[in-house]
């Protein structure tokens, strides 16, 4: 009996959407007033991916930041905001999802009402046929890996029988957990130099930064696997 990849499960910012760069430059703006003197994009890149709460305490921890809960809201909308205002694609992703013949999957940190729309919005929604887990309807978030489980549950199939699609070290490092195989991209607007070795680095079994490559890399992955 074949042992292969029989479904594809995708992150959503920096995968689908090219949505990273614009919480990232938002962020930075946002936060400048309150990180005098410290390197804002430094204490932010490493940490995209993270749920917006996460990414907040994680600074805290490290650098004099402190916001109030109302603070921590308006943040939230204002990035929001401006990600809806400016969403796009990855160039080539429709394609390159539509050409993949697994049944696909969308696993996200964001909230669930966003991913939705945003996948509505771009036309994207189809390729998915409404299979959407994010982290404040299963109730964790990566690098937990909760989320990619939850999917696996829902095709009915063993976790090494999915393909992800990562962009994060965050989620590279849930999917693994998971007992998920790992392909980082690296061709969004936010990536870091060194980015793809981070994410070899914590399990992404190969990087790749044109989303045209997909359905060739899904196709020989699944070809190696196969006995």
């Amino acid at each position: 009996m074949s042992q292969t990849f029989t479904h594809l499960i995708s992150d959503c910012d920096g995968v689908l959407l090219d949505t990273e760069a614009i919480a990232f430059e938002v962020l930075q703006r946002e936060l400048a007033t309150s990180l005098p003197g410290i390197d804002v994009a430094a204490a932010i890149l490493p940490r995209l991916g993270l749920t917006l709460d996460a990414l907040l305490a994680d600074i805290a921890r490290h650098h004099p930041l402190s916001l109030s809960a109302t603070d921590i809201e308006r943040l939230r909308d204002t990035v929001e905001g401006e990600v809806a205002e400016r969403l796009q694609l990855i160039p080539g992703v429709a394609a390159a999802m539509a050409a993949v013949p697994l049944p696909r999957a969308v696993v996200s940190n964001s909230a669930g009402h966003r991913v939705r729309a945003a996948l509505d919005q771009t036309g994207l929604a189809p390729l998915f046929e409404n299979r959407v887990f994010c982290a404040d309807e299963v109730g964790a978030a990566k690098p937990d890996p909760a989320l990619y489980l939850a999917a696996s549950q829902a095709f009915g199939v063993a976790p090494q029988h999915c393909l992800v699609v990562e962009d994060s070290v965050t989620g590279v490092r849930a999917a693994v957990a998971a007992g998920m195989t790992v392909l980082g991209f690296t061709g969004a607007g936010h990536v870091a130099d060194g980015q793809a070795d981070k994410l070899l680095a914590c399990g992404a079994c190969t990087t790749f930064d044109d989303m045209q490559r997909l359905p060739e890399l899904v196709a020989l992955l699944r070809q190696h696997h196969q006995q």
